[in-house]
């Protein structure tokens, strides 16, 4: 279950969220979509891990598992689950040459590099997709062959055993860019193991920074959340504004929110302007590139000082530091928020952000349109 093309493909399920004290989903339709995870590049994923846990309080769940050195599709990945205060993160680091290695050659350490969809029933799904007239693809890129098994290995009470599970990718050019990946596992998946070792007592605590979404580049707002919407089935929540990033070229009206049927929504992002044009054009992101993860905390200033003791300078994006004598950035929504440093966060790129007070905040005028 990990990264897309590069890495490997994962369910799309509708099980309940199995990190963090996530409620359990409404039922649905067995092909429709539930954002189950991000995957993440890592050189070291070690590294990674502690970061996370020393930043951001998020544990690292203690299966080990991974895709055999000798696969001929994917390469050898070690991988590993972090839980990000009830959403899961997968860090996944390539040990072979491969797909995965050369993804991770050509955008880098901490690459945030697939979206992560389970459903109930996978044949349906791909039928679904086929009845739309999208080819199911395999992580190289070729079509799905074998009914998108993916064979990994699972470390469990000290022995190894198979933890299969069955993928596929929406081709690169419908999904415009973006790294999307639908699954199923099955009963013996690393998944399912994950879930049910993962109590209340090992759970991140609920006091942490919250998961609550990713953002993807977009050249074209409305063609991109159309995959979302008409391929995927999710709902969209239009007219409501996002967190302006003046780094990026991002307004707040230069965005939009798709419902990932989880507790952790997909942010479509239209970067514009000299800063957008540098972002599209870059060789690491580009159109469809999953730019961020972002965090809520409750109070943005103590959330500074808690970083800078630990010797953390807080950015205003890449390369840009903070308005002077500030904590943060204030949007026009009044929310505020600030970035890890790249070079501190293993590459990974993080917006941590505390919601205005009111109604006026764009993540609680997101919250009640979809409410409503």
């Amino acid at each position: 279950m990990f990264l897309r093309r590069f890495l490997t493909m994962l369910p799309l399920f509708v099980l309940p969220l199995g990190a963090g004290a996530a409620p359990s989903p409404p039922r649905r339709a067995p092909t429709t979509p539930h954002l189950e995870h991000v995957a993440i590049w890592a050189a070291d994923m070690d590294k990674s891990a502690a970061f996370l846990a020393d930043a951001l309080g998020w544990r690292r769940h203690p299966l080990e598992f991974g895709v055999r050195e000798d696969s001929a599709v994917f390469g050898g990945m070690k991988l590993a689950f972090v839980d990000a205060n009830g959403f899961w993160l997968e860090l996944v680091q390539p040990t072979t040459e491969g797909p995965g290695m050369e993804f991770l050659k050509q955008k880098g350490n901490g690459s945030i590099v697939e979206l992560d969809f389970f459903v109930d029933d996978f044949e349906k799904s791909v039928e679904l997709l086929k009845s739309k007239g999208i080819q199911a693809m395999g992580m190289d890129g070729n079509p799905m062959v074998d009914g998108g098994l993916l064979q990994e290995w699972a470390k469990i009470d000290g022995k190894i055993r198979n933890a299969d599970e069955r993928l596929a990718y929406l081709p690169l050019d419908v999904a415009r860019g973006t790294s999307i990946e639908l699954g199923w596992e099955y009963p013996s998946g690393v998944v399912f193991y994950r879930d049910e070792t993962w109590g209340p007592k090992e759970r991140t605590p609920s006091t942490t920074p919250r998961m609550d979404h990713v953002s993807v580049a977009s050249a074209d707002l409305e063609k991109t959340s159309e995959v979302y919407t008409k391929v995927l089935e999710l709902k969209r929540v239009p007219g409501t504004p996002g967190l302006r990033r003046d780094w990026m070229g991002v307004t707040e009206t230069g965005q939009t929110w798709i419902h990932g049927n989880s507790n952790v929504w997909v942010n479509i992002v239209a970067p514009a302007g000299a800063a957008g044009e540098k972002v599209l054009k870059d060789a690491r992101f580009g159109d469809g590139n999953i730019m961020e993860l972002a965090a809520e905390v409750p109070d943005i200033e103590a959330f500074h000082d808690a970083m800078k003791a630990k010797g953390i300078a807080m950015t205003a994006g890449d390369g840009v530091p903070l308005p002077a004598g500030a904590k943060a950035v204030t949007t026009p929504t009044g929310d505020r928020y600030s970035y890890f440093p790249l070079d501190k966060s293993e590459g990974m790129r993080i917006m941590v952000f505390q919601r205005a007070a009111g109604t006026d905040s764009a993540l609680t005028q997101r919250d009640k349109a979809q409410a409503h």
